[in-house]
């Protein structure tokens, strides 16, 4: 019996323009209020994603930066946090500065009072907002690298580049034999690339499993959604592991069970509605 559902957010539950259907809000309502526990697993920072959910006022876990931090929405009480180690970090954050690349610097507001801290020079934006017309960052949650003392930062939870395929590679390449630190790579719809820096600790999956174990719910009672390589672990490990119609083939080789329709055609809503038809029967507006 099903009673976890794990949603990715970007390209999963999030449409192209960046919006969850209100029919979609209702029925994760409907799934919460009977019981079922929804988490959302995300690389956004956390404030972003809450953003992103303020129409369902539900306390649930928020799985945010790929792991390295989850609260809980409306209440934010921490759950977990993995800092990316100060040495690691600055070999990252020097070297870029070397090599002319922009970091932004993203770090915990809880303990900082701002979410990003980025170039002097910079456009006050987050990297999210360079490629895709979403959510705002508000600039007074930005500080300038000349505004903090970036040698000693404890609270960095993710150093992220936004550039051309060609540098992102390049630049990668000079940490790819570094053990010690998660680094994601991907595609975003300019054409551009991402790269992302994380402590080793950060894993969606073991944050998430963590948590699932204080609520004694079996791994083989979870549902996951997913679309990109981040969201390999939980798509193999969950007991059922549903890609996106419009996730990667890597993603899409790893389950036997593909939505059949996109995030687009809120997919993740009709896949649940399927389901969960038992526990939500035939209640209007669904």
């Amino acid at each position: 019996m099903l009673k976890a559902v794990c949603l990715d957010l970007d390209g999963t539950l999030l449409d192209d323009d960046k919006k969850i259907s209100p029919r979609s809000f209702r029925l994760l309502d409907n799934l919460i209020g009977n019981g079922i526990e929804v988490v959302i697993a995300t690389g956004r920072h956390f404030y972003m994603a809450s953003g992103f959910l303020q129409p369902l006022k539900r306390d649930i876990m928020v799985c945010a930066n790929n792991g390295a931090m989850s609260r809980f929405k409306e209440s934010s009480k921490l759950v977990n946090v993995e800092y990316i180690n100060n040495s690691k970090f600055l070999g990252v954050y020097n070297k870029a500065l070397d090599c002319g690349m922009n970091p932004y610097v993203y770090v915990d507001s809880f303990v900082d009072g701002y979410h990003l801290a980025i170039k002097d020079g910079q456009p006050p934006k987050s990297h999210f907002e360079e490629n895709i017309a979403d959510k705002k960052i508000a600039t007074d949650s930005i500080r300038y690298f000349s505004q903090i003392d970036m040698n000693s930062l404890e609270t960095v939870l993710c150093i992220a580049f936004l550039d051309q395929k060609e540098k992102i590679d390049e630049f990668y390449g000079l940490f790819k034999d570094e053990h010690n630190l998660v680094k994601n790579r991907y595609f975003v719809p300019n054409g551009k690339k991402v790269l992302e820096f994380q402590s080793e600790k950060a894993d969606k999956w073991v944050a998430i499993t963590n948590y699932l174990k204080s609520k004694n719910i079996e791994l083989s009672d979870v549902v996951s959604f997913g679309d990109e390589f981040n969201d390999k672990s939980m798509i193999k490990n969950s007991g059922i592991g549903f890609a996106m119609k419009n996730g990667i083939d890597e993603l899409k080789s790893l389950t036997n069970n593909i939505t059949e329709f996109t995030n687009n055609e809120d997919g993740v809503y009709f896949e649940l509605k399927k389901l969960f038809k038992d526990v939500l029967g035939e209640k209007n507006g669904l």
